[in-house]
């Protein structure tokens, strides 16, 4: 056999088996199309943490002021997150005339994951009235979402952020809701 003959055949193997060997090392599964188990946790707990969420009280003072004016568009109500604590403003009409309220809150994060308010201050107009009679009158007043209780003899409102809507199988707590460092963290879990 001629030489260059060979050199041709062996040149023409090398550009047809080159190709093909680096298709075949692209597309070839290099577990041989066996799923490796070991790093998947198969078993998902009941109250196991997904994610963090962490914001800042603009943001939450935005989506509490857009919940309330959705659940009472009538009612003259918003809330305002500052320094280190929670302010309720509103009015109510009295002897047929609008009064302003101020109620201002501590926020504590429960053990739960829940949100404790409880009441620092309380003015009506200039004048500081007793929290419980204002309470009442809030929880007339104010339709707040089904997962929010206003508690008028212990002059706090609790919300209950493990109850809130979210999608089936998940749950939200609280972790931490720290004002003065502009802080909020929730947790995303599951719920059986």
């Amino acid at each position: 056999m001629n030489k260059w003959r060979m050199a041709f055949f062996t040149l023409l193997l090398l550009f047809l088996i080159i190709p093909i060997a680096i298709a075949v090392m692209l597309f070839s599964d290099p577990s041989g199309g066996r799923l490796d188990r070991s790093s998947l946790d198969t078993d998902i707990r009941d109250n196991q943490k997904l994610l963090s969420i962490h914001t800042e009280k603009e943001q939450v003072e935005d989506l509490l002021n857009k919940e309330l004016r959705k659940k009472a568009p009538d009612v003259n109500v918003y809330v305002n997150l500052r320094n280190d604590e929670a302010v309720l403003n509103g009015s109510f009409i009295a002897f047929d005339q609008e009064l302003p309220y101020q109620v201002t809150f501590e926020p504590e994060v429960l053990d739960n994951g829940d949100l404790l308010l409880k009441e620092k201050d309380m003015q009506v107009g200039r004048f500081p009235l007793p929290g419980d009679e204002v309470f009442t009158l809030i929880k007339k007043t104010v339709q707040f979402p089904e997962w929010v209780d206003v508690y008028p003899k212990d002059e706090s409102i609790l919300m209950r952020v493990t109850e809130m809507p979210t999608k089936k199988g998940y749950a939200v707590k609280a972790e931490e809701f720290d004002l003065k460092k502009n802080s909020i963290k929730l947790g995303v879990y599951t719920k059986n």
